[in-house]
């Protein structure tokens, strides 16, 4: 299914919703074909009592999972931001450092820049990692490790440094583990098998106009199907046409130039 999440999301939706309401207009139909509207009224009363508890437990359950992955797709997006935002600070700090390796520092962090945006970005749509980007990283540790403090023109800055460092190679690590963590399957399942005991309930019911009942069993089903597809693209912050970009990135490219 992660195709859809290359599709711009409009495309996306009158897809999906379209399967939706499909299925639901032939399972209405069949349930109208071998039911009469007098034994399907007979529900209203009892069934309405249980498909209001039911429509609450799913409706808590949907809530509680939307604010679940907003979160977390908010949270891989700030830490990507910070993660940039490390790196500038890097590139600032280096004025404290000797000229020559203020240079070889900046040609460091512009070669890890670029192979984290060119080479390792797409890579985390699969959770996996560039060693391009990874082999540049550790070459910028040695530089900092290996460097000697008493050419320093200003040492609490190059301390500076190496904790931007560290919070930079946190942030990495982050960002990597936020592009393979997926909502369990036992929770798509209950997800998925919720919002069609949805639908498939309100043909149970029987209104004088079929295609009043039809409209109402529609809206029902696309709302449901459009919800899904906003917790299935906040669940993949990394992929698709709603992926977090390397913008952040690209703007502290800029000031290296």
């Amino acid at each position: 299914m992660k195709f859809l999440l290359e599709w711009h999301p409009a495309a996306a939706i009158i897809l999906l919703c379209t399967v939706s309401i499909l299925l639901s207009y032939f399972g209405l139909r069949l349930v109208r074909k071998k039911y009469s509207s007098d034994m399907l009224r007979e529900n209203h009363e009892a069934g309405g009592f249980i498909f209001n508890a039911f429509g609450l437990i799913y409706a808590v359950l949907i809530a509680f999972v939307v604010f679940v992955t907003w979160t977390e797709y908010d949270g891989s997006l700030k830490n990507v931001d910070s993660e940039a935002s490390e790196l500038a600070d890097l590139i600032n700090d280096s004025k404290a450092f000797p000229e020559d390796m203020r240079i070889q520092a900046l040609q460091l962090i512009e070669e890890y820049m670029r192979n984290v945006k060119d080479d390792e970005w797409p890579l985390l749509a699969d959770g996996e990692v560039s060693e391009k980007a990874r082999s540049g990283f550790h070459k910028l540790w040695d530089l900092y490790s290996t460097a000697d403090i008493t050419k320093m023109k200003n040492a609490p800055l190059y301390q500076e440094s190496l904790k931007h460092l560290n919070d930079l190679s946190e942030r990495r690590r982050t960002r990597i583990f936020d592009s393979r963590n997926d909502i369990p399957g036992v929770i798509w399942t209950v997800l998925l098998l919720g919002g069609i005991l949805m639908v498939v309930y309100t043909f149970f019911f029987s209104m004088k106009k079929f295609a009043a009942q039809f409209l109402m069993t529609a809206a029902l089903a696309s709302i449901i199907t459009i919800i899904l597809y906003m917790i299935y693209i906040l669940d993949h912050p990394f992929v698709g046409y709603t992926k977090i970009t390397t913008e952040a990135f690209d703007y502290v490219l800029t000031l290296l130039k």
